[in-house]
């Protein structure tokens, strides 16, 4: 049988507003979807009109009629879904992202191909992990076909798909939304087969009272470019955000210098979380990976014997998120109840090993339980080693218990 052509639907996903961009590799290159034909209208407002009867409008229609008497309008979907209690809203977000799926049924063989789903957010937190668990599970997206990032790893993803000169250097982002301005400045180290890519990142409120003066925001916005370029080499600029709408930049342009690339727009966040989502699935040729907080720090494997042979046995990624789920393994206990394990931190030259041991074992011939182990990631530099007494079938049944060891990465 031949093997399914997959589909990467790439989301960028803010407080008030979702873009979505599609690829197969049927097409020559990605398309962020308009909602208007002809047009590059790509932000569609994060809003759910519901009528009394149970229809559903979304976008700009739901926007249109949100001053009506005869349903209930949802916005703040968002920030509002962080709240598990606040359950009438999280059920509207994934109502709305189902919607947003069903832009890929323009592509006329959408059901015999294998979707994929990679969603962008401005932040990685506890409560969004939490939250894009649920989204997943009831937009049921198997694990390995979600991913879930920050704004940086997606324009990370994004600018390392476009034409390498821009990122002789660093390649700095500006984002300016409403009164803010964040500023991520992206980076390669440069060493080994894999390049390892990381950023800085900071941010400026601008007040009130220059938002309304071009004169006076675009100094400001100079004077925040003078303090990002400080002491680095930048190759590439990329403006991102409403707040560059206009043509006000006269002295930020002139400070920014004509010896960079710059480049003004809105969909690199969703072209950038699709080509991550594609990546995450299609690594041929692929040399690099994005460090950030969320990302494990540090590898972890598992002593074992294998027909015979001792290995090692790889628990973790180092690289990986600190929140996709991780496999699980089963191993015959061959009567010694000590178990080590194996730690492999980025640019440490040396493993570090621990062992533990497994307490209150049934008295058993060697080979006759069967343990479950899995590591459970907390944080990027976190993990819990669960071991478990599977049983072995009908001849011992499993004694219920659970050992956990927790390690630094």
């Amino acid at each position: 049988m031949a093997e399914k052509k997959k589909l990467f639907i790439g989301i960028d996903l803010n407080q008030e507003r979702a873009m979505v961009t599609l690829y197969h590799e049927g097409i020559a290159e990605m398309e962020t979807v308009s909602t208007i034909p002809g047009q590059n209208h790509y932000q569609i407002p994060l809003a759910v009109f519901c009528t009394g009867q149970g229809n559903y409008f979304y976008g700009d229609e739901a926007v249109k009629r949100r001053n009506r008497a005869d349903g209930t309008y949802f916005d703040d979907l968002y920030a509002q879904s962080e709240d598990p209690e606040h359950v009438p809203h999280r059920n509207m977000l994934v109502q709305f992202l189902r919607r947003l799926l069903k832009f890929r049924e323009r592509f006329a063989d959408w059901e015999n191909m294998d979707s994929y789903l990679a969603v962008a957010v401005p932040e990685i937190t506890d409560e969004i992990v939490a939250l894009f668990r649920f989204v997943r599970e009831e937009l049921e997206f198997l694990p390995e076909r979600f991913q879930l990032m920050d704004y940086t790893e997606s324009f990370f993803a994004y600018v390392y798909h476009q034409d390498p000169g821009i990122r002789l250097h660093d390649v700095a982002l500006f984002d300016f939304r409403n009164d803010r301005i964040v500023c991520a400045t992206i980076h390669s180290d440069g060493y080994g087969k894999i390049k390892r890519v990381s950023s800085d990142k900071k941010e400026w409120t601008v007040p009130d009272y220059l938002l309304a003066q071009d004169e006076g925001k675009d100094e400001f916005f100079a004077n925040v470019v003078r303090e990002t370029f400080a002491k680095k080499i930048i190759s590439g600029v990329y403006l991102i955000g409403d707040g560059f709408d206009g043509a006000w930049m006269q002295e930020s342009l002139r400070v920014i210098g004509p010896n960079k690339r710059v480049f003004k727009g809105k969909n690199s966040y969703t072209m950038g979380a699709c080509y991550a989502g594609y990546r995450n699935v299609v690594t041929d040729g692929w040399q690099y990976y994005y460090d950030a907080a969320y990302k494990l720090q540090g590898e972890l494997s598992l002593k074992a014997m294998r027909r015979g042979e001792p290995c090692f046995l790889r628990l973790t990624q180092l690289g990986e998120n600190w929140f996709t789920p991780t496999e699980t393994f089963y191993f015959l206990y061959d009567g010694d109840p000590v178990i080590e394990t194996r730690i492999r931190v980025r640019r440490q030259m040396s493993a570090k090993i621990e062992s533990f041991t497994l307490d209150y074992l049934p008295e058993c011939p060697p080979g006759s339980i069967r343990l479950g182990v899995q590591a459970v990631p907390v944080s990027g530099n976190r993990v819990v080693l669960r071991v478990w007494d599977d049983g072995f079938g009908e001849l011992y049944e499993s004694t219920g218990k659970v050992w956990e060891f927790p390690l630094e990465l």
